[in-house]
């Protein structure tokens, strides 16, 4: 890709494009508000647009809090790295021993798989059956997760595959409450929040009641809605045993204080850097740190997802570039999505479309078929009927009383772009857009990677 010459080189102007294109884009997308985080050559500021609740409005701004979702994993891949370089965790070791009390957790698992979503660990019914588990004011504490499926079987032997793991990152955060002999809200707040001045940033409800908080919302038939009693968890904050994977609760501002705080530690403690390959090219992970590139520049960090709020946060060492975007609606992954591309055009100029072959159908006609994602159903790729494109259907699982289901995710548009990659938009980087596929050594096509899960082929359509 040819790189495009800088255009906006200060936070003002940046706040001026934020200005001109947001409220407009918060109506259209039907969000009713998002906090922005921006830092630029050693400067920061923090802004917001719209209101925190529909109900109940109040403006938001740069420092209304919102679930940053699982940009909290980052922080425990930081401490981690903290942890290691004072020797007091070798993340080449296995984890068993550790928290042999909690139940058969495999021999082989290693701090580096649980890190890398290396492990295996699927149990992504934790969230669906939440309800159920955490009824009668059940212990909801990182280590009675882990003797819910403890003993389950893997879904591939560690170290050999990625796929997404958000209770693998429950096991990490229980690996360093047992290194510490510490709980991990305290670890954190001692560890990354204190030093960094996050004084705004915390992991309960009981912290930040007293400041200005964005609730939750949804979409019903294209009108966004107050989200109350919604999701996984017993009431508006995650799950104890959540908190690690995806329970902080953050502004934007406090989010570039991370921000600066991360650059300072990264040269020192390499938390960034590759640890695995996350199956599609050019998208890699760290110490659960997300590697991909942004305008042909390495960029840094995680999005979030929670029920009512979807947030994505990124740093481009390069050129000494952050943005946090938080918004309060689970549908919010459009809007954090639109305005990363704002900035980065603001900044570095339009992109430069790739050139893409022809779609032909016969070429690829071996990755038609279903495909199963666990928790979330299935989906068929199928060739559109007018046979310019594939498209992705979601066939849901089943909900059963007393359980939360995801649907998975579909796409009325898909073309190869590259070797192993199918993309919506395969003209731009975004990997947002991405779903790779996965051939055996004999060339057969036997998964898709949505969503950074593994989706393995159960049969031809």
């Amino acid at each position: 890709m040819t790189m495009t010459t800088i255009r906006t080189d200060d936070l003002t102007s940046l706040l001026g494009v934020l200005d001109e294109r947001v409220p407009a884009l918060l109506d259209e997308l039907q969000v009713p508000g998002v906090g922005i985080g921006l830092s630029l050559g050693g400067e920061s500021v923090a802004t917001g647009y719209g209101v925190t609740n529909l109900e109940h409005p109040l403006p938001v701004t740069g420092d209304t809090i919102f679930q940053v979702g699982s940009i909290s994993k980052t922080f425990v891949g930081l401490i981690a790295a903290q942890l290691e370089a004072e020797g007091l965790l070798d993340i080449e070791a296995p984890i068993a021993p550790l928290l042999a009390d909690l139940g058969a957790l495999d021999p082989r698992i290693t701090m580096r798989h649980l890190l890398t979503h290396g492990s295996g660990i699927d149990a992504q019914y934790m969230i669906g059956r939440a309800g159920e588990l955490l009824a009668n004011h059940a212990d909801d504490s990182i280590a009675a997760s882990i003797r819910h499926f403890a003993d389950d079987a893997l879904m591939f032997a560690p170290g050999t595959d990625f796929s997404y793991s958000g209770p693998g990152f429950m096991v990490a955060g229980a690996v360093i409450e047992r290194i510490t002999g510490r709980a991990w809200a305290d670890v954190l707040r001692e560890r990354v929040l204190v030093p960094a001045g996050m004084a705004q940033t915390f992991t309960t409800a009981d912290e930040a009641i007293t400041y200005r908080v964005a609730a939750p919302h949804d979409i019903t038939d294209g009108v966004a809605r107050l989200a109350r009693n919604e999701g996984w968890q017993r009431g508006w904050q995650l799950p104890g045993w959540d908190v690690p994977g995806g329970g902080v609760l953050s502004t934007g501002r406090e989010l570039m204080r991370y921000a600066a705080y991360a650059r300072r530690r990264d040269p020192e403690l390499g938390f960034t850097r590759c640890l695995a390959s996350r199956g599609v090219p050019g998208q890699e992970v760290g110490y659960a740190w997300m590697r991909e590139h942004r305008r042909g520049r390495a960029a840094f960090g995680h999005d979030g997802l929670t029920i009512g709020y979807a947030s994505r946060f990124r740093m481009i060492p390069e050129d000494d570039f952050a943005y946090a975007i938080l918004s309060n609606s689970v549908k919010g992954k459009r809007i954090t999505r639109a305005l990363e591309a704002v900035l980065l055009e603001a900044r570095y100029g339009a992109e430069e479309r790739v050139e893409v072959a022809p779609f032909d159908a016969e070429t690829h006609r071996d990755l038609v078929g279903r495909y199963d994602c666990g928790f979330y159903g299935q989906v068929d790729l199928r060739v559109r009927e007018d046979r310019r494109a594939f498209e992705l259907i979601s066939l849901p699982a089943a909900r059963q009383d007393g359980t939360f289901t995801i649907d998975p995710l579909s796409s009325p548009w898909l073309l190869p772009r590259g070797e192993s990659v199918l993309s919506s938009d395969p003209g731009v980087e975004d990997p947002e857009q991405s779903i790779a596929y996965v051939r055996d050594g004999s060339g057969a096509v036997t998964a898709l990677r949505i969503g950074d899960r593994i989706a393995r082929r159960v049969e031809a359509v």
